[in-house]
């Protein structure tokens, strides 16, 4: 073999032990964060007064409905792909990300 095959060579060799020792010392720093998430209900605030502020004074008992329902129904999809669903009155404080938008906003 001359000189710069064996360079390519060690340098891939290099390259290639990096590369996994990297991903190995990645995986293990994330080993207990990932873990902890996994013991957190991650929560949602649905904000009722805000949806009632929301709706226009001229909406029709259909508008409402819909409106309402749509709320609903974003409340179940995050509530049956497992997050925690609350009403806003019980909140005491809470990032503002944390609140569901109004659809549309």
């Amino acid at each position: 073999m001359d000189v710069k095959s064996q360079w390519l060579s060690m340098v891939l060799i290099a390259a290639s032990l990096g590369t996994v020792g990297g991903w190995f010392a990645a995986r293990q720093q994330l080993q207990q964060p990932i873990a902890r998430l996994n013991l957190v209900t991650p929560v949602f605030i649905l904000d009722r007064a805000k949806l009632i502020q929301s709706i226009p004074p001229n909406a029709t008992q259909e508008q409402m409905t819909k409106m309402v329902d749509d709320w609903q129904g974003q409340a179940k999809k995050l509530s049956d792909a497992g997050y925690l669903v609350i009403d806003s009155t019980a909140v005491v404080a809470a990032p503002s990300d944390l609140y569901i938008q109004a659809p549309g906003r």
